[in-house]
């Protein structure tokens, strides 16, 4: 009973997508949802912002359209309440002898509370079918990706509920692979990971047959048409009812469609882009010559070129290293501003523009208890470049500071108003340094 328990617990190794593509950044001025999504026959549906078609007229997208009510998260992401990577419709044809019958199939993106809000997204896959039925008992759904069996009581049929299933997976905290063989539970909103986990069993997109669709696009989101896709080379739909129930009107006890209306669009790459943070752009003097210096934040093994942002040519080639993406270079150079590109193979190229700013120090910030004066000295490294004609430091909420034939800048303020606990100096070419103030006799 314990070996059972545990397989039972654990996730199975079969099923769920395959690969979730970069996060945009939170809404707004990004929608907040992953760029893409890639089934497990390699098949990638992306959420573009906004989302493309009209949602009514083919090639389209489905989703909530805008209206005038709107919020901010929402007119960012181009949609309203919900939009999908992945659409199925079932066929209007698709009907019980009762009335009409549906199958919604998805890779959806919504909101936790059903408003767009920030930090709400979450992305879950969802099966769903309704059906006008008149009979009690157990009918069976069977969809691209398996079976559904559903109870249908007394009390269904006179409440005029019928079938309504829904089964959507991602809602709660899912499991993604830790990469050493085990798993990790990840949590929804912002996870994002809970549609790769093995208990879901919509682990492929369907895609539209004849007609074929678009070029760039799975299905055009309008036409009925025959698709492919099921893992199981089950492309159709069927509920089937209760032995010797007439479901559909000609004496059958089921029906079945093998068309659907299809939407997805592929994104023209998939590339995941290297992350790039600019942490530092200084200048610095050595010998009475001109340095940069450069910090930043990659990925490991990322080639990095750092060119003059004006004339273009390179001033410095290397590679992060380091396994943290730290990285730091120093070279000589005159240029007040630069682009820094990282690069590495399978990955997008990502640039940043950065301009080259002084290296401020603030070496004394003291208070005399004794005289009431606060004394902020500071250096910048631009001072031995322009010694005629230096930079102005300025301690944030005093004033400017003097400086020196030495390059030493210094301010002695008397204090009328409370004591900050730190200072800060900024300099008129851009650069800063915050300081905690040292109290004396």
């Amino acid at each position: 009973m314990a070996v059972l328990l545990v397989i039972a617990l654990a996730p199975a190794a079969f099923a769920g997508l395959q690969a979730v593509g970069p996060f945009n950044p939170v809404a707004p001025p990004g929608n907040g949802y992953p760029a893409w999504y890639t089934d497990a026959n390699g098949v990638t549906v992306e959420l573009p912002i906004p989302p493309l078609g009209d949602g009514v007229t083919a090639p389209t997208m489905i989703y909530a359209p805008l209206t005038p009510t709107s919020n901010a998260v929402a007119q960012a992401a181009g949609f309203d309440t919900e939009a999908f990577y992945f659409n199925a419709r079932s066929p209007k044809a698709f009907q019980t002898r009762f009335g009409k019958a549906t199958v919604t199939i998805g890779l959806e993106a919504s909101y936790v509370n059903g408003i767009p809000t920030d930090g709400q997204q979450m992305v879950f896959a969802r099966i769903r079918i309704k059906a006008a039925v008149q009979n009690a008992g157990t009918y069976t759904f069977f969809h691209p990706w398996g079976s559904e069996t559903i109870t249908v009581t007394a009390a269904d049929i006179t409440s005029k509920k019928g079938i309504f299933f829904t089964k959507d997976v991602g809602l709660t905290p899912g499991w993604v692979s830790d990469g050493a063989g085990g798993w990790t539970a990840v949590p929804t909103p912002l996870g994002f990971y809970g549609v790769l986990q093995p208990d879901n069993s919509m682990s492929t997109f369907l895609r539209q047959v004849a007609p074929a669709p678009p070029a760039g696009w799975i299905g055009d989101g309008v036409t009925e048409a025959t698709f492919t896709g099921s893992p199981i080379a089950y492309n159709k739909i069927r509920l089937q009812g209760p032995p010797g129930i007439d479901l559909d009107g000609k004496k059958n006890n089921f029906i079945e469609a093998a068309t659907m209306a299809i939407s997805g669009h592929i994104p023209a790459s998939t590339a995941v882009p290297l992350p790039l943070s600019l942490d530092r752009v200084t200048c610095s003097y050595i010998r009475n010559l001109e340095h940069i210096n450069v910090f930043l934040t990659s990925r490991a093994g990322a080639a990095v070129q750092i060119a003059d942002a004006v004339s273009g040519a390179i001033l410095f080639n290397g590679a992060v290293t380091s396994p943290t993406g730290k990285f730091f270079a120093d070279f000589v150079g005159t240029s007040t501003s630069i682009t820094v590109t990282v690069s590495a193979a399978g990955f997008t190229t990502t640039s940043a523009t950065a301009n080259v700013i002084d290296y401020v120090s603030i070496t004394r910030p003291t208070y005399s208890l004794g005289t009431n004066i606060l004394t902020v000295q500071a250096t910048s490294s631009d001072w031995v470049k322009h010694p005629t004609t230096p930079p102005i430091l300025t301690v944030q909420g005093f004033g400017a500071m003097t400086v020196n034939s030495v390059g030493t800048y210094s301010l002695a303020i008397p204090m009328t108003t409370p004591l900050p606990p730190f200072v800060t100096v900024t300099s008129s070419v851009g650069g800063s340094d915050t300081a905690t103030v040292a109290i004396l006799p």
